[in-house]
């Protein structure tokens, strides 16, 4: 018995010095030591700033505005700038930008040395919001570059409905307020503006150009809707460049052979009538044209191309101008205040031929305008025109693709002002 007692107590110190061994840590004692952080980046040094492409690293910009009767030559003489550096700029600049072109109120900058009494390194003419010219100024080393602040193009679609002037509804809307008049141009041949009435709706989708997020330019119109009642008017612009004009739904151009009016803004006093009072002789009498009131010089249009056939006064008419067009049409336009061409001149449609006014007959400044057909006075507002040549076949497929793609988007502006809020986005 003593002997199986001996062997258990021999067991279990062996199995408690086997536990120590595994399971105790007898080793000396560590203290945890962060690791060094390793670099695994390269620092690289901050390039200097930057202005009109410039370094500006020991420079300094001194800004200002051209005042009027300011010269290219006077800005950097004041400057210290030699006549033969001037002299040689200019040459240099041949073919890049004319300096006599400076203009009353734009931007200039000089880029000098932070030193005292340093003369200029550079100037800057900034010839609008995007472009800029600059004049490397050392002398040996004169030469001129162009450049241009990066823009952004976007694309916008709007809606607004006709309160009252489109001017201020579009505004309203939060678009720039040109469009309105960029809305006339483009529908200039098939909506009459003195007809629009309140409740009539425009919608819109166009880009413009912005830079550091200020609009710059003009919008441009892609595509636009005018409904009014049962009636709908559109316009989608197809086309390059120069090349690009408008076309409704069908691919036919708008652009017909008269504009709807000889105005862009105004309203109509008087209509075309065969029996009037007359505001000045007060008799009854036919009024055989349509009067648009507008203020004194406001410009009078050439409604279509042709050859000015009477440009002069008479007692009753005032200053007035008489168009051909061809066989079949002529216009005239009554008591001008300036006429600005000449009998024999040829004319294009929108050439500006003259200045609201109120000479003859006349109780306020207004253009009386009147339209013949085969030599007979009509009311060229009930007249049907032919338009311009229509979107070549070879072309219908890419007309019809962008067609349906902005048709889209005047879709979501008007579904947008259909439920209560100005559309915009």
């Amino acid at each position: 018995m003593k002997r199986w007692v001996s062997w258990g107590l021999g067991l279990v110190s062996a199995a408690i010095i086997v536990y120590v061994l595994i399971g105790v840590d007898i080793r000396p004692r560590e203290q945890y030591v962060e690791e060094p952080f390793v670099e695994d980046t390269i620092t690289v040094p901050m390039p200097p700033p930057m202005a009109f492409g410039v370094s500006m690293e020991g420079m300094i910009l001194r800004e200002g505005r051209v005042k009027a009767g300011a010269s290219f030559g006077g800005l950097l003489s004041a400057e210290g700038i030699s006549a033969s550096v001037i002299e040689a700029l200019v040459s240099k600049a041949q073919g890049l930008f004319d300096v006599r072109k400076l203009r009353a109120g734009h931007p200039y900058a000089f880029i000098v040395p932070d030193a005292d009494g340093s003369a200029p390194h550079y100037f800057i003419y900034e010839a609008d919001p995007i472009q800029y010219v600059v004049f490397h100024l050392l002398a040996g080393n004169e030469y001129v570059t162009l450049g241009e602040r990066p823009s952004v193009f976007t694309q916008q679609a709007i809606a607004a409905t006709v309160t009252g002037a489109l001017y201020n509804d579009l505004a309203r809307a939060g678009a720039d307020p040109v469009l309105a008049v960029l809305l006339s141009e483009v529908f200039a041949w098939t909506v009459d503006f003195y007809r629009i009435r309140k409740g009539d709706v425009f919608s819109v989708v166009y880009a413009e150009q912005s830079v550091e997020g200020k609009r710059v330019g003009t919008p441009r119109i892609l595509a636009a809707r005018y409904v009014s009642g049962d009636k709908v008017k559109a316009a989608f612009r197809f086309g390059e460049g120069k090349e690009a004009t408008y076309f409704d739904d069908e691919g036919n151009s708008l652009r017909k052979a008269f504009l709807k009016a000889p105005l862009k803004f105004s309203r109509i006093s008087s209509g075309f009538s065969g029996k009037r009072l007359h505001p000045v002789q007060k008799v009854m009498k036919a009024h055989l044209g349509t009067d648009y009131a507008a203020p004194y010089g406001t410009p009078i249009l050439a409604v279509g191309d042709g050859v000015v056939e009477q440009a002069g006064r008479t007692g009753g008419n005032g200053n007035f101008v008489k168009i051909r067009h061809n066989g079949v049409y002529s216009t005239q336009y009554l008591h001008m205040q300036k006429i600005l061409v000449k009998q024999g001149q040829r004319v294009q449609q929108g050439d500006v031929i003259g200045e609201v006014g109120s000479t003859g007959l006349a109780t306020g400044p207004h253009v009386c305008f009147r339209f013949w057909k085969n030599g007979t006075q009509v009311d060229h507002r009930k007249e049907e025109f032919p338009s311009a040549e229509p979107i070549a076949a070879t072309d219908r497929p890419a007309f019809t693709s962008l067609r349906d793609s902005l048709g889209t988007h005047l879709d979501e502006a008007e579904l947008v002002l259909a439920q209560g809020r100005m559309a915009n986005f």
